[in-house]
């Protein structure tokens, strides 16, 4: 598939549109047809709240209509995730009468699997609990509900077809996808499905392995629905380093505060909402485990809101790495023209798609991402219906 994507109308001009001229339209996520009986089609996001599920939301609501919010177990755990992710999403003070997007407390395996698995993960569930440096305090939990099923169900009784974006783990989705499969027109998953060694062998994503089980049933119960893997490459040195190989699809400081020829985030609504909880000042050190910081010599060890996304500062901090994981697998859904099966020079694979080489450099691949990123989540910046 060739690169066909042409630039967008400049998005301060369409901003100024909207606010001032057509107020009456929906320009953003959603209609102010209150009294319309059904919606042709609606987005459910089910996530687990990690960093790049918190990068990545805000532009699938900023273009879509999204119906509600499925916290399920993973990097967060789902009682905790839903007030916080509430406080993101719902809690603006420039646009208090924003329509209320359902966040619906999801399911937990029976038995959490062993976190020593993921030595980073108690320090991401810790900072992820208050949306980063969004709240000054984790916020007290919501119930667990034995009834979110019926909930999923609800949120989307007037829509007539329903898009899934995964990007979290198969936890919640094995129990209501078939309540609700007659109106799945599509489900766009982060990661590889099982089987798929077209890039590593056995490289299932995270969301995966946490919930194994979840995951081998959601393999089946995705038989017969368009269902859509997609997933990054992995070229270059991309983790625990200060300076990631430019092939890296990382997100970048620029694309979320602005300079190196990005505008940056706006500072209104959702997207400025966002650029708050990755961007305020945060004292986080005490979250550190035994471990952290990775790197103790240079400045970018200290703990800051910049610890959980920008690369320099997660391979020093927590260590590790950050790619446009969850970001990807959104942009998916606005820009699928941009994306191809991803085949090996033998043939083989075809599994999960990538996004389109530019100019057949990962690079300008990587930069692109980040520029629609920005312009995506910017629109999440007007007045949601």
């Amino acid at each position: 598939m060739t690169n066909s994507y042409k630039k967008p109308t400049a998005l301060l001009t369409r901003l100024l549109i909207c606010a001032l001229v057509i107020p009456l339209v929906a320009c953003g996520g959603g209609s102010n047809n209150a009294a319309a009986p059904m919606r042709d089609s609606c987005v459910l996001i089910d996530n687990d709240y990690d960093i790049d599920d918190m990068m990545a939301i805000p532009l699938v609501i900023g273009n879509k209509y999204v119906a509600a919010i499925v916290q399920s177990e993973g990097y967060t755990l789902p009682e905790q995730s839903a007030p916080a992710i509430d406080a993101l999403v719902n809690k603006l003070s420039d646009q208090p009468n924003n329509r209320q997007i359902p966040i619906i407390v999801g399911a937990k395996q029976a038995q959490g699997p062993d976190l020593s698995k993921w030595p980073w993960l108690p320090f991401f569930r810790a900072m992820m609990d208050q949306s980063n440096a969004l709240l000054e305090s984790i916020p007290l939990p919501w119930q667990t509900d034995s009834g979110y099923t019926q909930k999923v169900v609800d949120s989307v009784a007037s829509c007539k077809n329903v898009s899934v974006l995964i990007i979290g783990t198969y936890t919640s989705f094995i129990n209501y996808s078939p309540l609700i499969r007659d109106k799945i027109d599509k489900v766009v998953i982060m990661g590889q499905p099982i089987g798929d060694n077209s890039r590593t062998e056995g490289r299932e994503s995270f969301n995966c392995r946490f919930d194994l089980a979840s995951c081998q049933t959601a393999m089946t119960q995705l038989q017969g629905l368009n269902a859509y893997f997609v997933d990054i490459p992995r070229e270059g040195i991309c983790s625990n380093t200060l300076m990631p190989s430019p092939n890296c699809y990382n997100p970048s400081y620029e694309m979320v505060a602005g300079g190196g020829g990005s505008v940056g985030l706006l500072n209104t609504g959702l997207a400025g909402r966002l650029k708050q909880a990755l961007t305020n000042p945060i004292g986080c050190n005490s979250k550190y485990t035994p471990v952290m910081p990775a790197m103790p010599a240079v400045p970018e060890s200290q703990c800051s809101a910049l610890s959980t996304w920008v690369p320099a500062n997660v391979a020093a901090g927590p260590g590790g790495e950050m790619l446009l994981w969850d970001e990807t697998a959104a942009l998916f859904m606005l820009h699928p023209e941009q994306f191809s099966l991803y085949y090996k020079p033998d043939g083989t694979g075809g599994k999960h798609y990538e996004p389109n080489l530019v100019n057949g450099s990962y690079a300008q691949t990587a930069t692109q991402l980040r520029k629609w990123w920005t312009e995506d989540t910017n629109r999440a910046a007007l007045p949601r219906n």
